[in-house]
């Protein structure tokens, strides 16, 4: 699984020592990037350097979208030294917005895309239950 699935989807894995890296975190699916890039390549008026980051989250708001769309993973609603109330930090991409520049993918389709391909290629396990064998 890439690095970057590993952090992401870290509230469905239990892979706690990725829980500090998007306690408060910028997403953008690849193909926004890839797509800004481009962008910005052809756009005469482009100049400096861009922010690119379509949406702001919590681990908390994470948790919260990934647990409604996959209760099967059992996903934490709390983490150890995350207050529940904890706010995002924002990053603003509007000198990229004002040149005309929009965002096609929301967070939840690139949860979702991650978690479906995920499972498609045996990363994931369909469920985070137990099973219990009796011999």
């Amino acid at each position: 699984m890439p690095p970057s699935l590993i952090t992401a989807l870290s509230p469905i894995t239990g892979n706690e020592a990725h829980y500090s890296i998007i306690k408060q975190g910028q997403f953008i699916h690849l193909d926004d990037l890839c797509r800004a890039h481009i962008f910005l390549l052809e756009n005469p008026k482009a100049e400096g350097r861009y922010i690119c980051a379509s949406h702001h989250a919590t681990i908390v708001d994470l948790a919260k979208m990934l647990r409604e769309k996959y209760p099967e993973y059992n996903v934490p609603t709390e983490f150890k030294d995350v207050d529940g109330d904890l706010k995002s930090i924002e990053f603003s991409s509007k000198k990229l917005m004002e040149l005309g520049f929009q965002f096609k993918y929301s967070l939840a389709d690139m949860f979702i895309g991650a978690v479906e391909t995920c499972r498609e290629k045996g990363l994931l396990p369909l469920s985070n239950e137990k099973h219990v064998t009796v011999d």
